[in-house]
């Protein structure tokens, strides 16, 4: 039997997957949601068990597909390698639980923020224990461009382009400088308060927006384009008793 597995993350948009081996990820791809377009990718490639999560509930075929391939739904009952403290378990994205993971392998005994840029942004928090403490959960980049085109009566519908600078001087830049700098001064403002208790503090950015961002502050920053998908490959691991 193949030693492949497949790690699936499905988010609001677009579904992300990697094939590993004992050596590491040995193919990765994004495609939409469907089993047409994961089978269209995956191609003839032999692989047998894995994991997948999502943000949201996924066509009966596709999950009937993951079940016949050992391909098993994370949940908050699956066990991973960090202590879960938020109260309402069940209520959290496990997309959130995953990217804490990954980030508590990759560099482990540090308080560690994850800030996951997409259709939302997410604010999570591992201390150095290994302990996740919860987190927030804030409109993304297009949520606010939607938010302010459909509930106003005049502003424009705006795409998303990066703001290199601080003033507008027409309506459709100023709501995008407004949107950009605005997420951008969130992000640095969650990671200056946290730094002036714990000047060791690591900062893990990720997300499907991650590249639009261009965050000040570099020391102790590390941009993980999939980080969900590193951190549902160490609980499937941890799970299967793998090295």
């Amino acid at each position: 039997m193949t030693d492949r597995y497949l790690i699936v993350d499905i988010g609001n948009t677009r579904m992300k997957c990697a094939l590993f081996n004992a050596e590491g990820a040995s193919l990765t791809f994004d495609c939409e949601t469907t089993l047409e377009s994961l089978k269209e990718n995956l191609g003839e490639v032999a692989f047998y068990g894995g994991l997948w999560s999502s943000v949201r509930v996924i066509p009966a075929e596709l999950e009937g597909w993951f079940t016949e391939n050992g391909v098993r739904k994370f949940t908050c009952d699956t066990p991973v390698p960090i202590v879960n403290r938020y109260k309402t378990p069940q209520t959290l994205g496990m997309d959130r639980v995953a990217a804490a993971v990954g980030a508590w392998t990759l560099h482990k005994g540090v308080d560690l923020l994850v800030v996951d840029m997409g259709t939302a942004i997410t604010f999570d928090f591992v201390n150095s224990a290994g302990e996740y403490l919860g987190g927030n959960i804030a409109p993304g980049m297009n949520l606010r461009y939607r938010s302010l085109a459909e509930h106003t009566g005049a502003l424009p519908l705006v795409q998303g382009v990066v703001a290199d600078f601080c003033w507008g001087d027409t309506t459709e830049t100023a709501i995008r400088s407004g949107v950009i700098n605005g997420i951008r001064a969130e992000i640095e403002g969650y990671i200056n308060r946290l730094k002036q208790n714990n000047s060791e503090l690591l900062v893990f950015l990720t997300g499907g927006d991650l590249n639009i961002f261009d965050i000040r502050e570099k020391s102790g920053i590390f941009a993980v384009k999939n980080l969900v998908i590193t951190g549902l490959d160490c609980i499937y691991r941890y799970n299967e008793g793998k090295k």
